[in-house]
């Protein structure tokens, strides 16, 4: 990586390393994006690289031997904070990210020797040719982070899969170049026990809703180049019928991208593969999805971490670890959320009944018929990683559970019990406060709550959509005529109409 690969008028080039990897470099300077080049994937070796780009990692090493470097990491999901590749590194080595209230990631960072930088949101930290600004979304269950990346006339916003198109307007412009995730990264619906048509409508809904947030952020940002990024992945040890039907999945691959999404004239989207320099010369094709048989491969070149776990569940462990979660959740509002089943068997001992209500969780017992509920279902190694791993959201991001939902409503305590690490859930549990504001709708006025009750995003930045206050993160949709219920979710922003002043 010498200066054979300056490609900008003012010796600044942009390198894509794959994912979401870029190197922004001047020749004395470079700032590293999220680099993930494990061999074992990521999410305890379920989700993979997507073009490989594992043979890039001895560059990257080379080039902080060369440069004045500082290393970005947005958070701590295993496909932007690679363990395995940062805890290489020489010690000393910068690295800077957002100040979380969450220590778990400063944390796991200074225990690998690395000089690690934390920047509050909206502050920036300079080094070299090079400042980079942090932008931090905090809520709920989210935890991440955009840098805006100064250097030379180049002006990079790394936004990732961070969630923060509902204030852009916070970024100072111009922008030259932006980097945004447009391939979704849940397990829903694809893990859900639906119809498949069913589950093929709710991924293109939320694929388009992805997209269109892309699209908005573009006109907003008006870049003079996208770069598509932080996904798609391949799932090699996966089961094959878990992606069989790619419509049924939310992660999109770049013809799709290129299909539905509507950009800027002047924007230009630029297809990037690993190891590949911006230039004029590069990018102009998407990147064709794998086959069967390239995915095949590709299991066949890499490690199958999963099968290394122990597949024997200590059930006392378990009981503990959902226990001390339980704990955590006395004293806060519920509502009156669906019973929890885990499910890793056939005989009526192979199950946990969870009651978030009673604060209670049995062995040997399914929820009655008639009562809601949530039903886990997967393999006992599964169930032995949530009671022995840091970060549940390490478990649920690997795939490998079916879930069936009874009724099919989404809950927001249950998610918050699945999905938040036991450091944060009592505060995910608190939300964030939310003021009021106002809409006109066909000539009516509302008022509603700012903060969508998912995870905090600001509504007065979303859209409408017949007659819905479209959440501009994730598209939860609030329905006007229905008090500012979404109909998904249950879930309200308490939405009232503003009667006219009475005329005297």
């Amino acid at each position: 990586m010498d200066s054979s690969h300056i490609q900008t008028s003012d010796g600044v080039s942009i390198r894509f390393l794959g994912h979401n990897c870029f190197v922004i470099d001047d020749g004395s300077t470079c700032v590293i994006t999220d680099p993930w080049f494990s061999n074992s994937g990521a999410f305890l070796g379920s989700w993979f690289q997507y073009p490989p780009n594992q043979h890039l990692a001895a560059e990257v090493r080379h080039l902080l031997t060369v440069r004045e470097a500082l290393i970005f990491v947005s958070h701590e999901h295993s496909d932007h904070f690679d363990e395995e590749f940062l805890s290489g590194l020489p010690a000393g080595t910068s690295v800077c990210t957002a100040r979380y209230d969450d220590r778990y990631l400063a944390d796991r960072l200074r225990s690998m020797e690395l000089s690690v930088i934390e920047v509050e949101d909206g502050d920036s930290v300079t080094l070299g040719s090079a400042r980079v600004t942090i932008f931090k979304v905090e809520s709920g269950i989210a935890r991440d982070s955009a840098a805006l990346i100064e250097m030379g006339e180049v002006r990079f916003l790394d936004q990732n899969d961070c969630k923060m198109f509902d204030r852009l307007d916070v970024v100072p412009r111009p922008v030259t170049h932006y980097a945004v995730q447009f391939s979704g990264a849940s397990w829903y619906p694809a893990c859900y026990d639906l119809p498949q048509s069913e589950r093929v409508r709710r991924a293109r809904d939320l694929t388009a809703n992805k997209v269109r947030n892309v699209g908005a952020a573009l006109r907003e940002l008006t870049p003079a180049v996208y770069l598509p990024s932080a996904g798609p992945v391949v799932f090699p040890f996966l089961p094959e019928d878990f992606d069989a039907d790619p419509a049924a999945t939310t992660f999109i691959h770049q013809p799709t991208l290129a299909e539905q999404l509507s950009s800027p004239e002047a924007t230009r989207v630029a297809y990037l593969r690993p190891g590949e320099v911006l230039s004029e010369d590069v990018g102009s094709e998407p990147i064709l999805p794998p086959s069967r048989a390239d995915i095949e491969a590709y299991a066949s070149r890499v490690f199958d971490l999963w099968s290394t776990f122990d597949d024997q569940l200590d059930r006392a462990q378990l009981l503990r670890e959902v226990e001390a979660r339980l704990e955590l959740m006395v004293g806060h509002d519920l509502g009156e959320p669906p019973l929890i089943e885990f499910v890793w068997g056939d005989a009526r001992a192979d199950r946990l009944l969870i009651d978030l209500s009673a604060g209670s969780a049995r062995f040997g017992e399914s929820a009655p018929d008639g009562v809601e509920v949530t039903i886990i279902r997967a393999a006992e190694r599964y169930f032995q990683l949530l009671a022995s791993v840091d970060r549940w959201q390490e478990v649920v991001h690997s795939f490998r559970a079916r879930v069936s939902r009874r009724p099919d409503v989404f809950n927001n305590a249950v998610n918050l019990f699945l999905y938040s690490d036991k450091e944060t859930l009592a505060a995910s549990l608190r939300g964030v406060a939310s003021d009021r504001f106002e809409v006109t709708l066909e000539g009516r006025r509302y008022q509603l709550d700012r903060r969508c009750p998912h995870q905090g995003a600001d509504l007065s930045h979303g859209v409408m959509e017949d007659g819905c206050v479209v959440c501009p993160r994730h598209g939860w949709r609030f329905d006007l005529s229905d008090g500012g219920r979404d109909a998904r979710s249950g879930t309200t922003v308490n939405a009232v109409e503003v009667e006219p002043p009475t005329r005297q």
